[in-house]
């Protein structure tokens, strides 16, 4: 009788034994169970922040970007609408019957990256990544390899014009050291001296009228309207200056100087326009320039984003000026190629020489009248490429055009379909201009412009594609209560991007 109730004690045992193994048990699984749904609540929670990208700049420039701050220039909306997405994830509409119940204790925007951060590295990739099945651009390809190889002949007109007319000067500074001042008097009278008409002349009276109105159609109207770019996202970069190139002709030193920076840019800055193919196509795709008006503030925005001028006017004549000046050298070789011309150019070289008393400087005055032939040429081929024509970038005396004494048409030339139009060299001029943070910069003046007309609030720079967010949340105990709570507790830390 003394061991009644052993057997009743003993499974009383067990029982609660299995009973705390059970719920330990049921806990433990809970505890990963909510683990798990915490984990998926937070990636359903990255992907509705990331639904939130801006829907104008997706529709119109295809980029995903968004503003974190939601206009209000707080990062504690984005945070708090994280915060609302987990704690609706988690815990539903019915959280007292919930047999998980959470606790959303932190949340908190560790880190991000805005549009314009590592050299706007996270725009680059947009683009390449929507460009890439668009196909490259084989135009702009094929271009910048004849770009190179004029660039050698380019770069040996230089090394010629340079040669004779340093062999020139030196051989006149040694006459006039030994000559007894006695064939002065010459020049000082005049006498036997006729004006010569130098083309130069006729040159600087064709520019005085302004560029636009000696390249563009009559009819053309070019806003000059001012933007203000003070607060743009460009107006942290700042660009070297290029000096203005001289379009008297009267110092031959300038022109193996203008010869010699366009063989090197050529050769460094075209040869690998492969790569910069996927930007020149996305400019060309989303932004306006002359002949191809949007629906935009600035008409001409690829020539805003090559020059950074705060008007169409001043872009489009920078722009234009600068193709005129790619062309320059390609027909100065053209020129040196051809004996009748370089003959005609001698001839009225002479003439001048000998009016102004200055023979010994014949050469050298030849090349400069060489190169204003060239500029005056290169002059007729830009107006017109403004009415549509296309030009062939290697050039041959059977295409020239103009005149020498008068720089106006000459010959009645055949119109050729075949060439490079004006949109072939505003792409290579943005190839030239890729590798430089500001294009970028200047294409975000430009987006940024526009979209504030629908939204005045709206800063590029507050723009963002990629967040890291970190936070702590909470399990509530059911089966078993603890002072210690850290294994109910989940902290996490996750980067997500478009």
């Amino acid at each position: 009788m003394k061991n009644r109730g052993q057997i009743t004690v003993f499974f009383s045992c067990m029982i609660s034994v299995l009973l705390i193994l059970t719920f330990t048990a049921l806990e433990v699984g809970r505890i990963y169970c909510g683990r798990m749904k915490i984990r998926a609540a937070v990636r359903s929670a990255q992907s509705c922040i990331l639904a939130d990208y801006n829907r104008a700049l997706f529709e119109k420039y295809h980029l995903l970007f968004e503003d974190p701050t939601y206009g209000t220039g707080s990062f504690a909306m984005v945070e708090e609408k994280f915060r609302n997405y987990l704690d609706e994830s988690l815990n539903g509409n019915d959280y007292k019957k919930n047999l998980y119940n959470f606790d959303v204790c932190e949340v908190a925007l560790s880190d991000h990256k805005t549009i314009t951060d590592d050299h706007m590295k996270l725009l680059k990739k947009q683009i390449v990544d929507y460009e890439k099945n668009q196909g490259a651009l084989k135009k702009i390809i094929d271009s910048g390899k004849q770009m190179v190889d004029a660039s050698e002949e380019v770069g040996k007109a230089s090394e010629k014009t340079s040669k004779e007319a340093t062999e020139i000067t030196v051989s006149s500074e040694n006459e006039n050291g030994n000559d007894d001042g006695g064939s002065t008097d010459d020049n000082e009278t005049g006498e036997a001296q006729e004006k010569v008409d130098d083309p130069r002349d006729v040159l600087k009276d064709m520019l005085s009228k302004g560029m636009l109105a000696l390249l563009l159609p009559a009819d053309s109207q070019i806003s000059d309207e001012k933007q203000d770019f003070s607060q743009s996202p460009s107006n942290t970069y700042e660009e070297k200056v290029q000096k203005d190139r001289d379009t008297g002709f009267g110092d031959v030193t300038k022109l193996v100087e203008v010869l010699e920076t366009s063989a090197k840019e050529d050769k460094t800055s075209i040869i690998n326009v492969g790569e910069k193919a996927a930007f020149c196509a996305y400019v060309g795709d989303h932004f306006s320039y002359q002949g191809n008006y949007k629906d935009t503030v600035m008409h001409c925005e690829v020539e805003y984003i090559i020059k950074g001028k705060n008007s169409d006017h001043d872009n489009l004549e920078a722009v234009l000026s600068d193709i005129i000046w790619m062309r320059m050298p390609v027909n100065y070789v053209c020129l040196l190629q051809d004996a009748p011309k370089q003959s005609e150019a001698f001839t009225l070289a002479t003439a001048i020489c000998t009016s102004t008393g200055t023979m010994p400087m014949v050469e050298i005055v030849k090349y400069l009248l060489l190169g204003c032939w060239s500029y005056g040429e290169s002059i007729y081929e830009v107006r017109l490429m403004m009415q549509g024509e296309k030009l062939p970038y290697v050039k041959t005396s059977a295409e020239w055009n103009t005149d020498l004494k008068s720089l106006k048409k000459a010959n009645n030339t055949i119109s050729s379909s075949v060439g490079m139009g004006y949109i072939d060299y505003l792409n290579l001029m943005l190839a030239k201009k890729e590798s430089k943070d500001i294009a970028y910069a200047r294409l975000l003046d430009m987006i940024e412009l526009n979209l504030k007309q629908e939204d005045e609030n709206l800063s590029m720079v507050n723009m963002c594609g990629e967040f890291v967010m970190q936070g702590k949340v909470r399990l509530q105990p059911v089966f078993i209560e603890k002072s210690d709570t850290s294994a109910y507790e989940y902290y996490f830390q996750e980067q997500f991007s478009y």
